[in-house]
């Protein structure tokens, strides 16, 4: 079942919402992923905290509760930190579900965007539950007239991986940013040499790094 959401990122409406949203308790839910603003992922749901934690967030976004905050927060699983993850996370709202024919539940999420977390907790039921705030990350670019050298290269990338496709009807090859943060989802990268790349000014040096790693070469986008 498709859930549509109208604001896009950064629209004005958008945020908006972010500020009203400046400080939320939100569930978080620990996996070895990297996720990053606009990227979706496909989860499969099976402990009972987590089917709790999906079907609270989809009747706060059904009657768009502003109060308890649509969505939860992916954040990267690591058994050697406090409560097994770090002080940040990526807020994502459920866009797609359904059941798998093994009969689990099947979310897509979409990456809003980049949150710190602290005042843990652990509810009753097991689910972890944290303070969220929001956190700056990239300064959105503006497209170009069409897709530059990565963005041609992702483009093949896609067509060669259906399931990655289907993710993004709509996919922005023509927009670096969005091409460079793909890129950094799906490498088979260490997720500590991922999060060099979460802070706001860090997008030349993910750009530095892609056109080195895929291209092989440094190339003007």
């Amino acid at each position: 079942m498709k859930i549509t959401h109208k604001t896009s990122p950064g629209s004005r409406a958008q945020q908006q919402e972010l500020k009203e949203f400046a400080e939320q308790t939100l569930a978080v839910f620990p996996l070895p992923l990297f996720v990053l603003p606009e990227g979706v992922q496909r989860l499969r749901i099976f402990e009972q905290r987590y089917l709790a934690m999906v079907s609270e967030s989809l009747v706060s976004e059904s009657m768009a509760a502003k109060s308890t905050g649509a969505g939860f927060v992916i954040a990267r699983y690591d058994k050697a930190l406090d409560f097994n993850v770090p002080d940040w996370g990526t807020k994502v709202q459920i866009v797609d579900f359904h059941h798998g024919e093994d009969g689990l539940l099947v979310i897509d999420v979409r990456a809003s965007h980049l949150v710190s977390l602290d005042r843990f907790d652990v509810r009753g039921d097991g689910l972890l539950m944290a303070r969220c705030r929001h956190r700056d990350h990239w300064p959105s670019q503006y497209p170009s007239a069409k897709p530059g050298q990565l963005g041609l290269t992702l483009g093949a990338v896609f067509a060669e991986h259906g399931q990655l496709a289907q993710l993004y009807p709509e996919p922005e090859f023509n927009r670096l940013d969005w091409v460079c943060a793909r890129f950094l989802e799906i490498l088979p990268l260490s997720l500590n040499e991922k999060e060099k790349f979460i802070l706001p000014d860090s997008f030349p040096q993910a750009k530095s790094f892609l056109d080195t790693f895929i291209l092989g070469q440094d190339k003007i986008n």
